[in-house]
């Protein structure tokens, strides 16, 4: 009885292990039917279908020349490219930090991700000859090669951990890498198959020229703005060579007509003296009640006064310093409008006044500015023959690093103004376009300017107006 009942309970023990395999069985045969349902549309059956959707995915790289959206493209094809995948993950090379670094996700979110060549899924691809498949053991190893942060990061951005297997490729053209892309598929074991390897490798070659190209047109727009700045940069160096160079050869001509002025003053000076030493004589003879003496007053005044014009036209460019005196530049200009007031008044031109008050007096020859002032007042006046509005206007200009402050002059007119093409030529002596003008006030300004360590230029349009503008600086 004992081992018949014996052999009874471990009949019961035998039908309680089968039914329990019976159901492991039942769970195991469900996991398949559905991984088995799967698989027709993680294979996308038709090899067609895939290629339309790369050749889709190549024409939307084609029209956009943006990295960053052309890696956002890429990521979110790839998943329904190859059913199953929990996670898209591109990375692009950092060649500073010699590093992978993640640029693009199929969730949307980008981390601060940063894997070694040859570490992990995505170092193995970037070193990898062409597109690999990872299952088993070697996506094991691959995957304990990560840090724990890596790993913390890797998965919030797949939506199934661990992977069963991976699809890697290398993003590179010709010899030159570039990254590499990743694909995870989800915890169903196998759910890529090798078959997928061209299908990756074809999206890998595409994402890659098209990043390639992005880089190279952005390196072509790079070397067009540098071009476009050295070329702003020549034609600047160029213009203020042409200023040196035009300056240079006013100031040659200048030095020409001082050279030549203080020739002739020096030639005048001889007979001139002798003429008045002759007339002091005369006078010695003459009794002081002779009606000639008027007249012998008057030949020596005017002898004298030669000889001061002969020594301001000698002297002019060679100025003494000891002439400067502390000078206002507001009241120059008011003497100057004054002493042509009446002129102005009959030329129907109204001239206002806008003088800085708190301009401070600087070291000048007075009478040599006042010759400037005037030279352009009148200047004004000629080219408005209809009348029109003459502006006067002086500003203080506060020092930089550069300069010292500097006290600014502006006499501007509503007159015909001057033609483009004379602008450069007008404080060359002897260049005038009046009938009746010698060419030389405007030189004659400009180089007493250049005395006083000042600057004058001028601006013009025709029918609008000419303002010439003279700065002068404010030395303690």
């Amino acid at each position: 009885m004992t081992k018949t009942a014996l052999t009874a309970e471990q009949a019961l023990q035998r039908i309680a292990k089968l039914e329990a395999q019976l159901v492991a069985t039942q769970a195991r045969v469900a996991e398949l039917e559905a991984q088995r349902a799967m698989v027709p549309s993680l294979r996308a059956s038709d090899p067609s279908a895939r290629l339309n959707t790369l050749l889709a995915v190549c024409a939307a790289l084609l029209a956009t020349n943006d990295l960053e959206a052309i890696m956002h493209l890429v990521v979110h094809e790839a998943a329904p490219l190859f059913p199953g995948t929990s996670g898209v993950l591109l990375y692009l090379f950092d060649t500073a930090k010699q590093q992978l670094v993640l640029r693009a996700s199929s969730c949307g979110a980008v981390v601060d991700l940063r894997i070694d060549p040859g570490q992990s899924v995505a170092g193995r691809a970037y070193l990898a000859p062409r597109a690999m498949l990872l299952i088993g053991p070697e996506l094991e190893l691959a995957l304990s090669e990560l840090d724990e942060g890596q790993t913390t990061q890797i998965q919030q951005l797949l939506d199934a951990w661990p992977p069963s297997s991976a699809l890697v490729a290398p993003l590179r053209v010709e010899r030159h890498r570039m990254g590499a892309l990743a694909l995870y598929s989800d915890v169903h074991a196998h759910l890529f198959h090798p078959r997928d390897l061209p299908f990756i490798q074809a999206l890998a070659d595409l994402t890659a020229v098209a990043i390639d190209e992005s880089r190279q047109r952005a390196k072509a727009a790079a070397l067009q703005r540098d071009l476009a700045r050295t070329r702003s940069l020549h034609a600047e160096a160029k213009a203020r060579l042409d200023t040196a160079q035009a300056q240079l050869l006013q100031s040659a001509k200048l030095a020409a007509v001082g050279e030549l002025s203080a020739s002739v003053a020096h030639e005048i000076n001889n007979p001139l003296y002798a003429a008045r030493n002759s007339l002091y004589l005369i006078e010695q003879d003459l009794p002081s009640d002779s009606p000639q003496r008027a007249f012998l007053e008057i030949a020596q005044n005017e002898l004298g006064r030669i000889a001061r014009i002969i020594t301001r036209m000698r002297d002019f460019y060679r100025p003494n310093r000891a002439e400067l005196t502390p000078t206002s530049i507001n009241d120059l200009l008011k003497e100057t409008v004054e002493l042509v007031h009446t002129h102005l008044r009959h030329s129907h031109v109204t001239v206002t006044n806008d003088l800085d008050s708190n301009l401070p007096m600087i070291r000048a020859h007075g009478d040599q500015l006042r010759q400037v002032f005037l030279n352009l007042v009148l200047n004004a006046c000629d080219a408005m023959p209809d009348g029109g509005n003459l502006e006067v206007q002086t500003h203080y200009l506060n020092s930089t690093n550069e300069q010292l402050p500097t006290i600014m002059v502006q006499i501007a007119d509503t007159g015909t103004g001057v033609p483009p093409e004379h602008l450069p030529h007008l404080f060359e002596p002897f260049y005038t376009t009046k009938p009746q003008g010698t060419g030389l006030g405007l030189a004659i300004s400009a180089h007493i300017i250049t005395q006083h360590e000042g600057q004058i230029s001028v601006e013009s349009i025709v029918g609008v107006g000419t303002t010439f503008i003279i700065t002068l600086p404010v030395k303690e």
